[in-house]
């Protein structure tokens, strides 16, 4: 850690809790990007809308409570399979 890192650091944890708190939620909001979480959003209402169409046509499955986790189990591992996929 750099002194002036240090010294920030030092500083703020003089402050009252509040301020700290404060603090915390200023630096935790500076690291949020807008225009990707919109994007995520938008990505995944289209999916949730392709899903709902896909249910209103007939095609959905059922599945017993017995299966469920199986089936949820899987396309974890798929979901998990295409994000490496796109790292790659």
């Amino acid at each position: 850690m750099n002194s002036t890192l240090t010294e920030v650091l030092d500083a703020a944890r003089a402050l009252p809790r509040a301020e700290r708190a404060e603090i915390a939620h200023e630096l935790i909001a500076s690291l949020e990007n807008t225009e990707y979480d919109e994007a995520r959003y938008a990505e995944l209402r289209a999916a949730v809308d392709k899903g709902i169409a896909s249910l209103d046509a007939g095609r959905g499955i059922v599945l017993s409570v017995d299966e469920l986790d199986g089936y949820l189990a899987e396309r974890s591992r798929l979901a998990t399979a295409r994000v490496a996929a796109r790292v790659a």
